[in-house]
């Protein structure tokens, strides 16, 4: 999370300074874009093997998933469809 907060922070910096003169390597801004969009989507990924464990376990069900959801970290990261779909799964 870290490491995604930093690198999109440099590549903020770098898209501006490459508007007010063009920097050295502008490779760089597609780098860093690349990187940033890889770093997401592993978060992503990860958070999803996450909450279908949960859900496959029993902690998460389709009656608590909300409060579940608003007292951990997946707040911000997983809606209420992503853990609907992992019930679904594992009720089949």
């Amino acid at each position: 999370m870290e490491k995604l907060q930093t690198s999109e922070e440099l590549l903020r910096r770098n898209k501006f300074a490459n508007s007010i003169s063009p920097i050295e390597n502008p490779m760089q801004i597609r780098e860093l874009r690349r990187l940033v969009a890889r770093l997401k989507t592993e978060i992503h990924s990860r958070t999803i093997v996450e909450v279908d464990k949960k859900v496959s376990s029993g902690e998460i069900n389709s009656f608590n998933a909300r409060t579940v959801l608003s007292n951990t970290k997946f707040n911000s990261s997983v809606n209420l469809i992503m853990v609907k779909k992992a019930i679904s799964k594992h009720s089949k």
